[in-house]
């Protein structure tokens, strides 16, 4: 029996509001959405309709100059009455989808990071200092992709 108040997720979430770009798969249209959350089995953001779970879904994630393409399928899609728009999640399908996930959440948050120590510091970090900084500090904070 399922406890109702216990977290089923496998992986830490980390919130993070990220652009995206999800086209349902074999559909020629796509829609942007903001991220809510990213975890290394998956993401969620909110839809303007319900998804049918496990439906495929192409996702972009642009960083930069450079697009995160992943495949996931949808895991739920719920409505939130307030709004009429659904909470949806998805789980990535293959291993590539995972590592291209994590690698763009880390780059996101090591720009974070750099705007952060560059405003604290009163001057311009660079991008490599930022990373270095970053990889030392935090890096050990991600589990590992198996």
């Amino acid at each position: 029996m399922d406890n109702p108040g216990k977290e089923r997720r496998n992986y830490f979430r980390h919130p993070i509001q990220v652009p995206l770009r999800l086209r349902p798969a074999k559909n020629t249209l796509s829609a942007s959405v903001i991220s809510q959350d990213l975890s290394l089995g998956g993401l969620n953001f909110i839809w303007p309709r319900k998804l049918s779970r496990g439906s495929l879904l192409d996702i972009t994630i642009p960083v930069k100059e450079k697009l995160f393409e992943l495949r996931a399928r949808v895991a739920y899609s719920r409505e939130d009455r307030k709004t009429a728009r659904y909470f949806t999640g998805v789980t990535f399908i293959d291993f590539p989808s995972a590592f291209k996930a994590r690698l763009a959440e880390e780059v996101l948050e090591i720009m974070e990071f750099q705007k952060t120590i560059s405003r604290e510091l009163g001057h311009e970090v660079s991008e490599e200092e930022a990373a270095s900084q970053w990889v030392r500090d935090h890096a050990s904070h991600f589990p590992a992709i198996s």
